[in-house]
């Protein structure tokens, strides 16, 4: 674990997402603090569960987290744990906010910062979002809405 890419806070959400579960892994459904047999060593051990950073973002201070045992949690990060490059590998190109709100404007959606929040408008849509990625998602929102809503009075 690297502490540093932790915000400060981590052990109170740490703590929030074991008691959120119940105090069990959020995957199989195992105790914590429950007594376990090793398969192969026929060791005892205790099981502590883990409150794991399911995008693998630690240094999101509102990362998502889930509460897994070692095992599960093991299995999540194989399946799930990304390479740096594994986006350009898809075949996607990896922008700034800065150009994204470029291009919308370019789109007719026009963003500006409003204190801590954003304000988003296109046409005689507008709204309040917490960021861009918001502001750009409520627009496209309220647009698929208008959409079908004129499909609805045509039909």
């Amino acid at each position: 674990m690297h502490h540093t890419l932790y915000p400060s806070d981590w052990k109170l959400r740490a703590a929030a997402c074991l008691a959120r579960a119940g105090y069990r892994c959020e995957d199989c459904g195992t105790p914590h603090g429950v007594l376990r047999v090793g398969n192969r060593s026929k060791s005892p051990y205790i099981v502590y569960l883990h409150a794991a950073h399911i995008n693998h973002d630690p240094e999101n201070p509102q990362a998502a987290l889930r509460a897994l045992c070692p095992s599960c949690h093991m299995k999540h990060d194989r399946r799930t744990e990304r390479t740096p490059m594994a986006a350009r590998k898809q075949g996607y190109h990896v922008i700034s906010a800065t150009r994204l709100v470029l291009e919308a404007r370019g789109a007719g959606l026009h963003i500006s910062p409003q204190g801590d929040r954003f304000r988003w408008q296109i046409g005689d849509l507008s709204g309040i979002a917490t960021d861009v990625l918001d502001a750009i998602g409520s627009a496209l929102h309220c647009l698929v809405m208008e959409r079908q809503e004129e499909e609805e009075v045509r039909a």
